[in-house]
């Protein structure tokens, strides 16, 4: 899965779902990359994503009522003459401004999207129209990490070195790839014990039984 951003001034982001890692590359305007990073999967967990609105209605409004202020002399005086002088230039000049203003802050502050996993936090342009994609590229950024890690590492063998085995269990269900129950039936495989806690009677701690 590809998720490609195009910013005015800023470049562009890729982001890629690579088999066993995340790519992340940024670009200025150039094409030069200033960020470029894969991370493997093994660090992504957990993978958060949020969107920030905050629009300035007050400052908004000021900017709308200083262009009418400034634009009320030149716009009377074309409707009056029908000609277009000096000062309705300066006009459009300082409306187009204060738009490319207004477009670079809606991106870069105004509404934003953020994804964050466990080494990497990044910040797009929070456009509705992309909304849909950036949700679903995270759920399935999540859906392959969980997919990947619990084929990889989802695996025992009661022959094998117990510790090690029972340390990566618990990894997995830190990280929720495995749930409360398929982690206690990995670790009754490995140590034949349906818990690790131990029993108590009498104040005594007693050896937990072994299931055959």
């Amino acid at each position: 899965m590809i998720f490609t951003q195009k910013q005015l001034f800023l470049g562009t982001t890729h982001i890629a779902l690579r088999a066993e890692s995340l790519y992340v590359c940024k670009r200025n305007p150039q094409g030069v990359a200033t960020l470029e990073t894969e991370i493997p999967y093994e660090e992504i967990l957990p993978v958060k994503a949020a969107e920030q609105r905050h629009v300035p209605v007050n400052q908004l409004l000021l900017t709308v009522l200083l262009l009418v202020f400034i634009g009320y002399g030149p716009w009377r005086a074309w409707l009056a003459t029908g000609q277009a002088g000096l000062s309705l230039a300066v006009w459009w000049l300082v409306f187009g401004f204060n738009a490319v203003s207004l477009w670079l802050r809606f991106e870069q502050q105004w509404f934003t999207f953020r994804l964050q996993t466990a080494h990497l936090v990044l910040t797009l342009a929070g456009r509705p129209w992309q909304r849909k994609q950036f949700l679903a590229l995270v759920m399935e950024l999540e859906r392959r990490t969980k997919t990947y890690l619990r084929d990889e590492y989802g695996q025992v063998n009661p022959l094998g070195f117990i510790e090690p085995q029972l340390r990566r269990v618990a990894w997995l269900h830190e990280l929720d790839v495995l749930s409360a129950r398929e982690a206690q039936a990995l670790s009754t495989r490995l140590t034949g014990r349906r818990s690790t806690a131990p029993l108590k009677s009498m104040g005594q701690e007693l050896e937990s039984p072994y299931l055959n």
